[in-house]
């Protein structure tokens, strides 16, 4: 029996990512761990992004783990209800899971559509007409989508997922209301910051 042959009768535990899976253990063993970003290039967007592991057994830090992002680690964290170090990096967090989430989304209808779509869609939202978001949207410039018979699906799967993650939020790592919008708030600008390059060219003097 190979490796294959025994994953197909493994207990679910296996088929986590191994920091996940040691992770889930230390957390069940009364451990306290949190999760932070770290950007070993200095610069301040999410693309070049290490996760740094916090754990405190009996209180006592532990030495950090640091481990180049993965979008599959990240995801079974935040099933575990690991939260970040706070608000501010769970944002940062986010933002990075948002574009792991739509990148399906833009597989399908092309980087220009779902841009266009996904700005209408910021546009329309309350949570979009003021604020942090609000100031990266000014520099961000697109063509109006047109309104296919595909627009309603690209918006409802755009919504879909962005949605989903504020699911987590809630139930996953069981933050307050006004919390997962401080966090949804900060992720959506990040995430819109880095798509259309914003901070990028503000730093060539170019906004």
């Amino acid at each position: 029996m190979n490796e294959l042959d025994k994953m197909l009768e493994a207990p679910s535990d296996t088929a986590m990512p191994p920091l996940v899976r040691y992770c889930k253990s230390r957390k069940e063993a009364g451990d306290k761990i949190e999760v932070e970003l770290y950007r070993p290039d200095g610069g301040a967007g999410i693309s070049q992004a290490d996760l740094v592991i916090h754990r405190w057994e009996k209180e006592n830090e532990q030495m950090p783990t640091q481990v180049e992002w993965d979008d599959g680690v990240n995801a079974g964290l935040v099933t575990l209800g690991i939260k970040a170090i706070d608000l501010q990096q769970e944002g940062e967090r986010f933002a990075i899971a948002i574009r792991a989430a739509l990148r399906k989304v833009e597989r399908r209808y092309g980087d220009g559509y779902m841009n266009a779509v996904l700005v209408n869609l910021l546009d329309e939202s309350d949570l979009c007409k003021a604020g942090e978001i609000a100031e990266v949207r000014k520099f961000v410039h697109v063509n109006s989508p047109e309104r296919s018979r595909g627009y309603a699906v690209c918006r409802e799967a755009i919504a879909n997922e962005i949605g989903g993650r504020a699911v987590e939020l809630r139930d996953n790592l069981e933050y307050r209301p006004e919390d997962i919008k401080t966090v949804m708030t900060k992720a959506l600008a990040t995430y819109l910051d880095e798509r259309f390059s914003v901070s990028s060219r503000r730093s060539f003097g170019l906004l």
